[in-house]
Formats: C-alpha cells, sequence, structure tokens
C-alpha cells in the first residue's frame, strides 16, 4: 500500500513484456463531503435540497462496492451526523501523489435529470485540460436509468409529491467512466460547477504505465450478459471483456497493440467457441471485446463460475493469461427468464439494437384527423387532451376546435373519417429501407386509447371495427416481412389511456382515467366509442394487449416501446415474452417507459450528449421539432432538413446513441415531402458512409474534436477499422485533428463515398493531417466519413 495515497489495488495487467504490477487508486473523499444523501426520516431529508434523501437503511452497509472491475470507497450512509455526498461546485480534488492516470471513474448522479460537466485535470507542470462527464438522474418519473447501487424508493416531499412521503420510483447511485490523458502525471482534478446539478459519491483512478517499451494490457472486467450471437443460433451467449493498454499516451509505438489478436476464455463450466478479435489498442485506449461461449456438458443455464482470460496473436500463441490462481467470476450460459424483477433486470439490448443504430417512429391515428396544434408549442397527437386542458379559448386547440368544426363535433367523431383511404404499408416500408434506417416502431395505441391492431376481446377500440377497417399493424408487419425481412420491426405502445373510466384507479396527473367531459359546455360526458368495460385495467387490459403484440403472429415484435410508464402489467409478462421470443432465436427489447423496475436502453426525446451515457440510450424526435404526429400548422419551413440532420445524428452516434426518427403520416397514411425528402437524403449518405455508422462503437479516448483551427469531428470505432467524421466540410486541402487518433504507419485512410483512392495523410506535433481536394470532397454532401483501415 502506497502510504500518500488513501487506498491501492491491484488489478490483472498482461504485457507482451515482464507483468507490471498495477493499481487503483481510490480517493477519500471525506474532507470534500458536502450534503448528507441517505436520510433516516422523510423528516430530514433534503439530499436535492427540495426535500428528497436516499433511505439510509437500504443503501449498503459495507465501507466498499465493486463495480466494473473496479473498488471504490463507499461513503458513512449509516452516519446520521456524517456527510455522505460531495454537491459539485467546482471543488478541486487532489491526488497525494502526482501520477499518471488512464480513467476517472465514479459513483455520482445527477438531479433532476441526466446531466453533463467538465472536470479540470490539471498536471504537474502547470497546465491543465476539460474532460467531459455525464451522469444519469437518481431517478426519473415514468422512466427509469439503471445504476449499480439501487433502493425501491426515496424520501419524497409531500408537499412537491402529491402528498407522498415515499416515492416508489426505484432510486439509484450511477456510474461514470471518463478518459484521462496520461502523458503527464496529474495532480488534482476539478469536479465540474454548481451549475452541473450533480454528486459524487466516490472516486477511484485507474493509473497508467510510464514503461513504454511494450503494451501494458489490463483486463479490467469480465462480464456476463444475456446476450447471444446471432438470431437463430445457440450456444454462442456473449461474455464482455474490457481491456486497456496502460501505456502512457505518449508511449512509442513499441506501446501499440497493432496486429491481429484474439480473447479466449477458460472454465470448467464452459468453452470458447467464437474468440473475441481486435487489430488496434494504442496507449491510453481502452476496448469491450465480445467473446462466444457455451456451456459444457452438464452446466446448468444461469450457474455462477469462474474463468481466466488469455490473449493470443494471430499465429496462436498465448501472450499471457490474467488470473489464473483468482479468475473472474461469471455466469455460465442464459437462463430462463422469470417474471421477477431479479431476472428481467438481468435482460439488456441485443448487439443488433447497438449495431443498428437508425429507426424510423411513425405517430399515425386518430389525431392524424385534426393534426393540428399551434406549431412550435405543442405536440399534435396529443389534440384529445389539450382540446379539453384547458377546455375554453385560453387554449389555442379549443379556439382551433371551435372555429374548424363547431361546438357539436367531439374527438370521437375524428373516428369516422380515418378511413385510410389509398392508403399502402409497401410504400412505408420502401421509405424505411430507402432512408437507411434498420428498424422501425409504430403507435399501435396512443394515449386516446385508439388501437391500430387487433385488440380481441379487450376492447372494440380499434381500426379493424371503427375507421378504417384495416388491421394497420399486422399489414405493416407482413409488408416487412415480405419486402425487408432485415428490418427490425417494433411497436409503441401506450400504458395509459387518459379518458378510459377503467384506468381511473390509476390515474395521476395528465392521465385521469375518468370520462372526458364535453369541451365545448362542460356537460358529461363524451363518448369513449369502443370501450368494453373490464374489471381490472391492468389485468384484463393492458397486459392481454401487450400480450397480442408479442406473441399473436401477425405481429411478434421485437421492440416493445411503452410510453408513460406507471401501473404496468409489464413485469408479471416480460420474461414470457422474451422466453417466447428466445424460443424462435429471436431476441427482443424494451425501452425504460414500461412502468417497471428495468430497462434495456432509456429513451430521452430531442436530446443529444456531450459524452457517452453509461447506459444505453436511443434519443428520439420528429421531423416536425415539435410534434410526433402530422401537423397541418406546421409550414413547409419548419421542418428539420438533411443538413441539421445529418451531423446531429453522426453525433448521437459518436456518443453511443441511437437515433429514432419520427413521421406523422396525413390521415389517408400519405407522408408529406418535407418529411420523406431528408429521410431520403440521410439515406443516400447511409449508403456512401454507413461504415462509420453501422455496427460501430463510440471510441474511448473521445467522442469528438472541436479544437480551435481544426475540422469538427465525431470519432467511431469497429475491430478493423477507425472512422473520423468531420461534420464541416474540410477546408484548405485538409482534414486536421488534434486527437490521438489510432493510425499508423502502412494504414489507409479513404474518403467513404469519394472515388476509394488512398489518402495521403501526416502526423506532425500530434496533428493528424488528411489530404483531400475539392474534387472528392463533392461526391458527397452534408459530412464526410474517413476510414482509417488498419494495417496489419
Amino acid at each position: 500500500m502506497r502510504s500518500s495515497l488513501p487506498f491501492t489495488a491491484t488489478v490483472a495487467v498482461l504485457s507482451c513484456s515482464p507483468v507490471f504490477a498495477a493499481d487503483f487508486v481510490q480517493l477519500n473523499l471525506t474532507s470534500y463531503f458536502n450534503a448528507k444523501a441517505a436520510a433516516t426520516s422523510a423528516a430530514n431529508a433534503n439530499f436535492d435540497g427540495s426535500g428528497r434523501a436516499y433511505p439510509a437503511e437500504l443503501l449498503p452497509t459495507a465501507t466498499s462496492f465493486n463495480y466494473s472491475g473496479l473498488e471504490f470507497i463507499l461513503p458513512p450512509f449509516h452516519d446520521a451526523s456524517a456527510n455522505d455526498a460531495i454537491k459539485a461546485s467546482g471543488q478541486t480534488i487532489n491526488i497525494p501523489e502526482p501520477q499518471l492516470f488512464q480513467s476517472f471513474n465514479t459513483l455520482a448522479i445527477s438531479f433532476p435529470g441526466v446531466d453533463a460537466g467538465n472536470l479540470t485535470v490539471n498536471f504537474d507542470d502547470g497546465s491543465s485540460t476539460e474532460v467531459s462527464i455525464i451522469i444519469a438522474p437518481w431517478y426519473s418519473q415514468g422512466s427509469i436509468f439503471d445504476g449499480p447501487i439501487w433502493v425501491p424508493w426515496h424520501y419524497a416531499n409531500p408537499s412537491l409529491d402529491s402528498n407522498l412521503t415515499r416515492d416508489y420510483n426505484r432510486t439509484h447511485i450511477q456510474y461514470a467512466t471518463v478518459s484521462l490523458p496520461s502523458d503527464k502525471n496529474i495532480t488534482s482534478i476539478g469536479l465540474p460547477s454548481s451549475d452541473a446539478q450533480q454528486a459524487y459519491f466516490a472516486i477511484t483512478l485507474v493509473p497508467a504505465v510510464a514503461e513504454d517499451s511494450a503494451p501494458a494490457l489490463s483486463i479490467q472486467n469480465v462480464r456476463s450478459t444475456t446476450k447471444w450471437a446471432n438470431e437463430g443460433a445457440t450456444g454462442d451467449d456473449r461474455i464482455q471483456v474490457t481491456i486497456n493498454n496502460l501505456a502512457r499516451l505518449n508511449a512509442s509505438v513499441d506501446a501499440w497493440i497493432a496486429s491481429n489478436m484474439s480473447v479466449s476464455l477458460s472454465s470448467s463450466s464452459l468453452t470458447t467457441v467464437t474468440p473475441g478479435t481486435f487489430v488496434r489498442l494504442r496507449p491510453n485506449d481502452q476496448i469491450v471485446v465480445n467473446v462466444g461461449v457455451q456451456n459444457a456438458a452438464g452446466t446448468t443455464a444461469g450457474s455462477s463460475s469462474t474463468a481466466t482470460v488469455t490473449i493470443s496473436d494471430s499465429n496462436g500463441t498465448s501472450i499471457a493469461v490474467a488470473r489464473a490462481s483468482d479468475p473472474w467470476p461469471i455466469t455460465a450460459g442464459i437462463p430462463e427468464w422469470t417474471n421477477t424483477d431479479s431476472s428481467l433486470m438481468t435482460h439488456e439490448s441485443p448487439e443488433w439494437f447497438d449495431d443498428a443504430k437508425f429507426g424510423i417512429f411513425v405517430h399515425w391515428g386518430v389525431f392524424s384527423v385534426p393534426a393540428w396544434a399551434p406549431s412550435g408549442e405543442q405536440y399534435a397527437e396529443w389534440y384529445d387532451w389539450w382540446l379539453h386542458n384547458p377546455p375554453n379559448n385560453s387554449s389555442a386547440i379549443w379556439e382551433h376546435q371551435l372555429e374548424t368544426y363547431g361546438p357539436e363535433v367531439v374527438y370521437d367523431d375524428f373516428i369516422a373519417n380515418f378511413t385510410a383511404d389509398g392508403w399502402n404499408p409497401d410504400n412505408w416500408v420502401d421509405l424505411f429501407v430507402n432512408a437507411g434506417a434498420k428498424y422501425f416502431v409504430l403507435v399501435t395505441k396512443h394515449h386516446d386509447g385508439f388501437a391500430l391492431f387487433d385488440t380481441k376481446n379487450t376492447s372494440d377500440r380499434n381500426s379493424l371495427l371503427l375507421g378504417p377497417k384495416r388491421d394497420a399493424i399486422a399489414e405493416v408487419m407482413a409488408s416487412a416481412k415480405e419486402r425487408a425481412p432485415e428490418l427490425r420491426r417494433g411497436t409503441y405502445f401506450s400504458l395509459p389511456e387518459w379518458f378510459n373510466p377503467d384506468y381511473g384507479p390509476y390515474g395521476h396527473g395528465q392521465w385521469p382515467g375518468h370520462p372526458a367531459l364535453n369541451w365545448y359546455n362542460g356537460s358529461c360526458c363524451e363518448p369513449f366509442i369502443g370501450r368494453i368495460p373490464v374489471e381490472n385495467y391492468i389485468t384484463d387490459l393492458q397486459g392481454p394487449q401487450m400480450e397480442i403484440l408479442f406473441s399473436d403472429q401477425r405481429y411478434e415484435t421485437d421492440i416493445l416501446w411503452c410510453d408513460i410508464g406507471y401501473a404496468s402489467a409489464f413485469p408479471s409478462i416480460g420474461g414470457d415474452w422474451y422466453n417466447y421470443a428466445a424460443g424462435q432465436g429471436r431476441q427482443v427489447t424494451r425501452n425504460d417507459r414500461c412502468g417497471a423496475n428495468m430497462t434495456d436502453f432509456v429513451t430521452p426525446e430531442y436530446a443529444t450528449y456531450p459524452a457517452t451515457l453509461s447506459q444505453k440510450w436511443e434519443t428520439t424526435e420528429g421531423l416536425d421539432p415539435f410534434s410526433f404526429g402530422y401537423n397541418s400548422d406546421t409550414p413547409p419551413s419548419g421542418y428539420q432538413t438533411a443538413e441539421g440532420l445529418i451531423p446531429k445524428f453522426i453525433d448521437i452516434v459518436s456518443k453511443g446513441g441511437n437515433y429514432l426518427l419520427d413521421i406523422g403520416p396525413t390521415a389517408n397514411g400519405s407522408v408529406v415531402p418535407e418529411m420523406t425528402q431528408p429521410l431520403l437524403a440521410m439515406g443516400t449518405w447511409l449508403k456512401a458512409s454507413g461504415a462509420a455508422i453501422y455496427g460501430t462503437r463510440p471510441w474511448w479516448i473521445a467522442n469528438a474534436d472541436q479544437s480551435d483551427g481544426h475540422t469538427n469531428v465525431r470519432f467511431t470505432t469497429s475491430p478493423d477499422a477507425f472512422y473520423i467524421i468531420a461534420l464541416t466540410e474540410p477546408s484548405d486541402g485538409a482534414l486536421t485533428t488534434p486527437a490521438p487518433v489510432p493510425i499508423l504507419a502502412n494504414d489507409t485512410v479513404t474518403m467513404l463515398g469519394g472515388t476509394g483512392k488512398a489518402l495521403n495523410w501526416t502526423v506532425d506535433d500530434g496533428v493528424l493531417s488528411i489530404e483531400v481536394d475539392s474534387d472528392e470532397l463533392s461526391k458527397v454532401q452534408y459530412a464526410w466519413a474517413f476510414q482509417v483501415a488498419y494495417s496489419q
């Protein structure tokens, strides 16, 4: 143990020469704590400054916590007289013994939502640099951001939280990690300013290795997943291995991995069937490698076991075996899911979803008939709600209804006008394909409770019996299976229904669950056409409708995209869906709004982030920048264009996100040119440059470089190539970036969508310059993707 540091611990380090002894450093934050996160009652809860806090009795009692292969010192949650968190306000955290560090890792949270800030890294030569850190919230209404430490509720403020003293939204402590530049000794790290709204509980740093004559490969973590390799395949379960090259950032090329490497696992419980591979790992970098395994004969799926990691070169020669005497704990095989939190929370987004990057959302329904909201102010698909809230001339939608349709027409009268005359689902599917999307999500039922699929005996409020008299969802699914079987098929499903009386026992806020009073005169009540009264909305309507989407052969959704959350049948049926799909060789996924204590991915709306979020995320937004349903009030100039969409999409992908971009067809099913034209332009760009998008992952060292005087670029990676995507057209005949791009002599650089010719490049004083002339650049619009193909 180093006497000047509060705690150090050894991690597994491999080397192509002698094995290095590396430590991770746990910082003692006691003197910096300035807030009390854990409370013993609602009376003394005030962590967020608004009377809320974690329940101390449910937080860990241990003094340390292991996550992602790292140890963290836990604060004194159970000491009522001691602070246990740092509310960030620009504090400088001193490092008693300055040294080289590769990464900053923390247990922390943001409030009230996802929040980003800058860490200030101070070096021993007096210089400093900033790195972005993004942290998920401790809890989120109607949504969930999974974190490594969680409690089932938090103390609430009755005056702000509907008279509750406990809020049963699952509440977390999150994990976040960022790369640190390891070319100089770090003396201290400044936390973000108070504007960031972040709180820190623990910080652990991973040191770099000063030795630069060979790679310093560190196996940071081995994690069992619930993913498998290919659709229809069995016995190729994925275990993820996190590998660092701890050599200092400015080490010589001798410290680079620059040839084919394979990664395998050894265990008495399983065998490696598909080794993980990587070709390039520069100093200061990190990769996550998927290793395919199958259980040994007699090993029950879900058994606890251990494994060691072997890294071999292209000749199959073992470089080293990591932790042969102290193997990593793993789970051997993927067990069947059960309808319990402990089982469902192990589910995660499949590799195909991580690879897909781009999907198309479709909002179409009865709301597409009035199709109006004040542009830029309200969602048009919320027409029914805003018509009644408020029910007077202070509402623009109320006034529009009166002026356009008169006082006698109520919302359900629009059902008869929702005829879908001339609609051909093939046109939608062709648009999805030509836009370059890899999946789509159809609104099957929005908050108005009108379904576009066969709801069977749960409700007659659907498009088979009313309106178009067609099973719209089944028609699109059938068309996609025939015309584009590679497309993943998803379904949006609203858990509540605004004005369905059966939802009343679960009503809250904007989802009251009582009949709508007449929008014009306030009399009781407007019709809710097609309702079949049920005894229990959750078990008799919501759950059975989900199950129809899961297992009816007309639908068999790959993605369940819930909305609103709260009362939900999903926890009692989700495991059955996972097992049903797995039995067909399908890997399915669901989002964070299903009203359960777990999620596969989170779904912020109209969001971009400055760094990689710890959770898998998918941002969603409309081609109409403030409506998902078609809004006739939006002028042609009000729609998003390819010039803005494509750079935004690239930025999202570089930070690990997917992009779900929405169209709102008109009542007859047509899609206006202001929506189709940008999508087709995206498809053209992806046809040329998609290798830099599909199947890629964020670069560990940096997502982007926007240094003054250089090209504004984003980065993505694949096992055999690195991608630099310019969001602005390179000028003066070259793309330049000072980022430490993993490029070596004999690597080939080309511009995707160009002539295919190899481009000249140089690295001078740490700046990469790629020569590219105007003729080459003119072959692509909106963004320019350069591929660095690794030599081997």
